[in-house]
């Protein structure tokens, strides 16, 4: 059990950074339009290329996002029954939906691989501007994505599935903490 906690903790952690990288992509995204209004705005010279830009690097920002949003349990929930059931409870419908979740993500990882590996194939690029930049590293992040989200859902259905054997790996809400059903401190992250 001490292993699966450790490995929960270290992608729980991975997650986070993630996000938090990802994060700094919203800044870039800022900059690029804020250049765009000034240049189109002051000094009556608009780019060919900050749209498609910042359409882009908002593609990548929110895809990459998913597996942070998952760690904090931010993807839409229907609470009316939820909110209702005991602890074990809501792990058991937990647990069910995440091995239910991954198997569609598994089917969806298959589906994004082949969609960016015929991308890079054949080195695709956007005509949707004068611009025309490559669109096959954006198009490589969604099964990366896919795969980040899938993990950190194994995460979490693991942790599911702890609790439901007695083993419950929890977070003090006081100082941010994980601890084990032993109630030993693993630090915040």
């Amino acid at each position: 059990m001490h292993l699966l906690h450790a490995w929960i903790r270290w992608q729980d952690r991975l997650s986070e950074w993630l996000g938090r990288f990802v994060a700094w992509l919203g800044f870039v995204l800022v900059c690029v339009l804020v250049y765009e209004v000034a240049a189109r705005q002051l000094l009556r010279s608009p780019t060919n290329w900050a749209h498609e830009a910042s359409t882009l690097t908002y593609g990548v920002y929110a895809i990459l996002a998913g597996a942070y949003t998952e760690k904090w349990q931010g993807h839409v929930r229907i609470d009316i029954f939820y909110q209702r059931l005991s602890t074990k409870g809501k792990a058991l419908v937990s647990f069910i939906i995440g091995v239910l979740t991954l198997i569609l993500l598994t089917l969806l990882l298959h589906s994004a691989y082949d969609f960016a590996m015929q991308s890079v194939a054949m080195q695709e690029r956007s005509f949707r501007s004068t611009w025309a930049p490559v669109i096959w590293p954006v198009k490589v992040m969604i099964p990366l994505a896919v795969l980040l989200i899938m993990l950190q859902m194994l995460a979490n259905t693991l942790r599911h599935l702890c609790t439901l054997l007695g083993h419950p790996l929890e977070t003090d809400p006081t100082s941010g903490q994980d601890t084990d059903s032993r109630g030993d401190s693993h630090g915040k992250y």
